[in-house]
């Protein structure tokens, strides 16, 4: 296959996935948003520093103005990591895979780009029916999904794309995780009230699997089990790089040095991730052993991407 082709399948799927991630935060937030006592004063601050390159004195002119803070997240041209922007790269990535992907993939992605091209999206956020819009777009998502498990060959197009959204759910989960357990100081014994790590695993969909895994209700180093290592959980951090690992040895098939160090490298992550437990991670701290997880995962993404993509 094409490196051109293999990087726009990668891509696409990438870009997709960001993008319900994102969805998924902004809809949780802004539920919360309308449950809390703050008088329509919600602070989107930590959104906006997770989602956005925006400058610090511009994050805090609108980290209290909810319209504003979603129009610029979902819809603002001008923001490269908007909703909008996202899903157009996505479909331009598609759009010259036409005779690599099927038929209805392409119209699944089309009918996404085309919500935010009719208005009907900007429509919605100008008519308070927001949570509409948020429903919409994610549902468009799950549908390429479905679209996608459905029609797509298990060639080597598949394991790119794969590869591409695993790659970005393991880093948007890790992303996630600690800016939760940066708010309590990450302290695996804190106690906190229930709707703060409900809020946390309905944005990862994961509360109910959660209720039926751990019946003792929602404890913090529960929560963290589940999110950073349960091998069930479709995203975990540790179940996203097992997939890449996976995916990996077949694509290293080869037998090629470059292919065969790739495997080892996530590899170890995977073995680092799999035995590991929740003393060990209190011992070293979660913040660096998330940020050693992060790094290992960028690494690992650079070598592949100038191995299969011809980056330099």
């Amino acid at each position: 296959m094409l490196s051109r082709i293999a990087d726009s399948l990668f891509w696409m799927n990438r870009y997709v996935e960001r993008a319900e991630g994102m969805l998924r935060m902004l809809k949780i937030n802004y539920a919360t948003s309308l449950d809390s006592n703050t008088d329509g004063n919600y602070d989107w601050y930590q959104v906006l520093y997770s989602f956005s390159q925006m400058e610090e004195e511009k994050m805090q002119a609108i980290r209290y103005q909810t319209h504003e803070v979603l129009q610029y997240i979902i819809l603002d041209k001008s923001n490269s990591n908007s909703i909008q922007s996202i899903i157009t790269k996505a479909r331009e990535n598609a759009r010259g895979l036409q005779d690599q992907i099927t038929k209805e993939l392409w119209e699944s992605i089309n009918e996404y780009y085309h919500k935010f091209s009719s208005g009907k999206i900007e429509h919605m956020l100008n008519t308070n029916r927001q949570s509409y819009a948020f429903s919409s777009l994610i549902n468009q998502s799950l549908y390429y999904y479905g679209v996608a498990e459905v029609t797509m060959p298990r060639g080597e197009g598949w394991n790119f794309m794969g590869i591409g959204k695993n790659i970005e759910r393991a880093l948007q989960t890790a992303d996630i995780v600690d800016t939760r357990f940066h708010d309590i100081g990450y302290d695996l014994n804190t106690p906190m009230d229930i709707s703060y790590w409900k809020n946390l695993l309905m944005s990862l969909s994961g509360y109910e699997f959660y209720l039926k895994c751990y019946p003792t209700g929602l404890q913090t180093q529960n929560v963290l089990d589940m999110i950073l290592m349960n091998t069930n959980f479709p995203r975990s951090i540790f179940y996203s790089v097992k997939k890449i690992n996976y995916i990996m040895e077949k694509l290293a098939q080869l037998n090629l040095k470059e292919e065969k160090a790739l495997l080892h490298k996530i590899g170890r992550l995977k073995s680092r991730i799999e035995y590991a437990d929740l003393s060990f991670i209190q011992k070293v701290g979660l913040h660096p052993f998330l940020e050693e997880i992060r790094n290992e995962i960028y690494d690992f993404n650079y070598d592949f991407n100038k191995h299969f993509f011809a980056y330099h």
